[in-house]
């Protein structure tokens, strides 16, 4: 995505927080973006796409944060807190504040299935690669990055539309925690 896209992105995902998807338009993006209505519809043709910009913007700025946040030589509990913190409970805590959330979730399914299905490819590979430090202490327990990053992945999908309140997404994000330091763990 170019400078340009991802600034209009940016905004959409800005201003679809601020009033859900149904209020948001393409002018109140535009004005956030700080660019001609023309310019959005230049980058992005209709709505579909700008959503397929905006889903994208959304993935690549949890993990740009997530990278920022957690060098791969980190300290491992730090490393799994700030996955957890980006790329779940952080998710989470936006979509229970944006207005009418459900209808994203419906039309971002419906509309962007086929664009979904590479994002999330994309998440689970980006999530061995986080758990590849952790390789030969995985496949000595007789598992690999691969299968845990793609358990994790169901997993963090699973909590971000499952979970009803903020004590059970606490708790459950504290077993995840334990459970990754407990996989990790060098037992030589």
């Amino acid at each position: 995505m170019d400078e340009r896209a991802r600034q209009i992105a940016a905004a959409g995902y800005a201003v679809i927080n601020r009033y859900g998807l149904k209020r948001a338009s393409m002018a109140d993006i535009a004005e956030e973006a700080g660019v001609s209505r023309q310019t959005v519809y230049n980058v992005f043709p209709n709505r579909e796409a700008l959503l397929v910009g905006v889903v994208t913007y959304h993935f690549d700025s949890r993990w740009e944060a997530l990278w920022a946040a957690a060098k791969p030589d980190d300290d491992r509990r730090h490393r799994f807190e700030a996955l957890l913190e980006h790329l779940l409970i952080q998710p989470w805590k936006q979509m229970q504040a944006m207005p009418n959330s459900e209808e994203l979730e419906i039309e971002v399914k419906s509309a962007l299935e086929t664009h979904l299905a590479g994002v999330q490819a994309e998440t689970q590979r980006r999530l061995c690669e986080f758990l590849l430090p952790y390789e030969d202490i995985l496949q000595a327990r007789g598992t690999s990055s691969q299968g845990l990053g793609q358990m994790l992945h169901h997993s963090l999908i699973g909590l971000k539309m499952c979970s009803s309140c903020p004590n059970d997404l606490e708790s459950t994000t504290s077993t995840m925690l334990a459970c990754l330091m407990a996989l990790t763990e060098d037992a030589g």
